[in-house]
C-alpha cells in the first residue's frame, strides 16, 4: 500500500501508472461491517477488471476541522495499519483537510480524482456528501462518472462509528461485536509493570472486569481508564475483548 497525501490542487503531479482506478471513499473511523463490505467490493471489482484499486480518505473530519475539536476515536496510525494489514489497497490517498480543500466544489473534486487519480468507478455509502458545504451527493457522482460506475451501499440502521463509540463507553461488548461483525480487537502498549494502555481509541472503555483472549488463552482482567491490568512481559500485545463480566 502506497500512502499519498494530496491537496486537490490541479498543479499536483503523480508519477503513478494508473489507467483505471477503482476507488472507495470514506473516513472509515473504525472499520465496521459496512465499511468492510465497501472496501472488499472495491477490491473485488479491481480483481475482476484487473486494474488498480485505492481508498480515498481524509486527514481529519471536515466537521472536526471547522469546530476545531476532534471527534475521532481511532488514531490515523492505527487505522492505516489495519487497512494495510487486512486489505492492502494499491494506494491510500489522504486528502489534507484545510481552508482550501474544504472550499473545493463538487465538480472540482470530481475533476481532480478523474484527471489526476484516473478514477473510473467509485464504491461509496448512500449518504456520502462532498464538496463545498456538502453540495455534492450520489446523484452528482452518477451524472459525472455515469450511473453504472457508481456502486452504492445503502446505510444500515444500527451500524455506525457513533454507535461503536457509545457502546465502548458503556462497555456493551456484545453490541460492539454485532456492529463490527467480529470480536473487538485492541492493541496494547506497556506503560508500567502489569499495566497496558489501549492504543486504538481515545474514549474511555467502561471500567470493570472483562473476559479477554490473548492468542489462544482466555482470562479475566480488570480495565480502568483504558488501562488493562495484565501479567505479561511483552511490550505490545493484541487482545480480543470477549465480554464484560
Amino acid at each position: 500500500m502506497i500512502k499519498v497525501e494530496t491537496f486537490l490542487n490541479k498543479e499536483e503531479m503523480f508519477n503513478f501508472n494508473i489507467v483505471n482506478n477503482i476507488i472507495c471513499i470514506g473516513f472509515f473511523d473504525w472499520i465496521h461491517k459496512m465499511h468492510k463490505k465497501i472496501i472488499l467490493k472495491t477490491k473485488s471489482i479491481s480483481k475482476i477488471e484487473k486494474t488498480t484499486w485505492s481508498i480515498i480518505t481524509f486527514s481529519e473530519k471536515i466537521s472536526d476541522f471547522i469546530n476545531k475539536k476532534s471527534n475521532c476515536f481511532q488514531s490515523k496510525e492505527q487505522k492505516y495499519n489495519l487497512i494495510k494489514k487486512k486489505y492492502n489497497p494499491d494506494f491510500l490517498f489522504e486528502i489534507q483537510v484545510n481552508n482550501e480543500t474544504i472550499k473545493k466544489s463538487p465538480k472540482e473534486f470530481c475533476d481532480f480524482i478523474k484527471t489526476k487519480l484516473n478514477v473510473k468507478k467509485i464504491v461509496v455509502g448512500s449518504d456520502f456528501r462532498f464538496g463545498f458545504k456538502n453540495q455534492g451527493d450520489i446523484e452528482f457522482l452518477q451524472n459525472y462518472f455515469g450511473k453504472s460506475n457508481i456502486i452504492i451501499f445503502e446505510r444500515v440502521k444500527g451500524i455506525s462509528s457513533t454507535l461503536i463509540k457509545e457502546n465502548i463507553s458503556l462497555g456493551n461488548i456484545n453490541k460492539i461485536k454485532q456492529i463490527l461483525g467480529k470480536n473487538l480487537v485492541v492493541s496494547l502498549k506497556k506503560v508500567q509493570k502489569n499495566k497496558y494502555l489501549i492504543q486504538d481509541f481515545n474514549i474511555i472503555l467502561s471500567k470493570g472486569n472483562y473476559l479477554i483472549k490473548i492468542q489462544k488463552n482466555i482470562q479475566k482482567v480488570e480495565i480502568i481508564d483504558n488501562i488493562v491490568y495484565l501479567n505479561n512481559s511483552d511490550n505490545i500485545l493484541e487482545i480480543e475483548i470477549l465480554e464484560k463480566l
